[in-house]
């Protein structure tokens, strides 16, 4: 039996996990933090811009499957939400840390996992990450799959399964297109080698240092916006 989540409701699950481990003094996640987790522009992909309703909708759906619960905290009447992937998935803080990540950036290396996954859990190696990765994908229903290593990637990359896979949607079928009749246009002319786009450098460490730099400065706006929650409440 496989786990099917949908889109926003992948996204909801790697940001609850996500700031559990970053920022356990701001979980669980008002609406507000939920909402601004999930379109956040750093680590993040792809970059989505939802609004509380589609927020709300898609916590209706994960409550209803039981891998969200809603908490009111004491004294106050902001509601907050919580993941239960613990209890779902039978999981470790590693495999939490790890799994949040191919939720809220997709498919990656066991390299690029490492460093990303540092703020939530401290990975000695690649090769303890990929240990992990290949354990999860053995379960009796697979968290995650390897994907078949690509030209110019020194290592494959890993993908989550509790959803349509990206790069399954990307191999559907495309629709039948319709013959129209179209006025005649020049012919392009081609490009060059030497005048033809570069392809996109890999992330150096400086890159992926600023990427970080910004993730802090988020979740510290964040936290300011849960305490104003907090204040609003009482």
């Amino acid at each position: 039996m496989s786990i099917q989540l949908d889109t926003l409701e992948q996204r909801i699950i790697g940001v609850l996990i996500e700031k559990e481990l970053t920022v356990p003094d701001g979980y669980p996640l008002t609406l507000n933090a939920l909402v601004a987790g999930c379109n956040q522009k750093s680590n993040r992909d792809p970059v989505m811009t939802v609004e509380d309703f589609d927020v709300e909708g898609a916590l209706r759906s994960l409550m209803d499957k039981d891998w969200v619960t809603r908490r009111e905290s004491h004294g106050s009447r902001v509601m907050r939400y919580a993941h239960e992937v613990r209890s779902q998935l039978g999981l470790e803080q590693a495999d939490l840390a790890l799994l949040s990540e191919l939720l809220c950036r997709g498919p990656q290396a066991p390299g690029a996992l490492k460093t990303r996954c540092a703020r939530m859990h401290a990975f000695t190696s690649p090769d303890e990450v990929e240990a992990r990765l290949a354990d999860l994908s053995v379960r009796p229903v697979p968290y995650v799959v390897e994907l078949e290593r690509q030209p110019r990637e020194r290592q494959a990359r890993w993908e989550h399964c509790l959803g349509k896979p990206a790069t399954q949607a990307s191999q559907d079928p495309a629709p039948v297109p319709v013959p129209v009749s179209v006025p005649d246009v020049p012919t392009p002319v081609p490009v060059s080698p030497s005048s033809a786009p570069s392809p996109a450098a890999t992330p150096t460490a400086e890159d992926l240092n600023l990427e970080a730099r910004v993730e802090e400065l988020e979740q510290q706006v964040l936290e300011l916006s849960d305490r104003l929650d907090r204040l609003e409440g009482r």
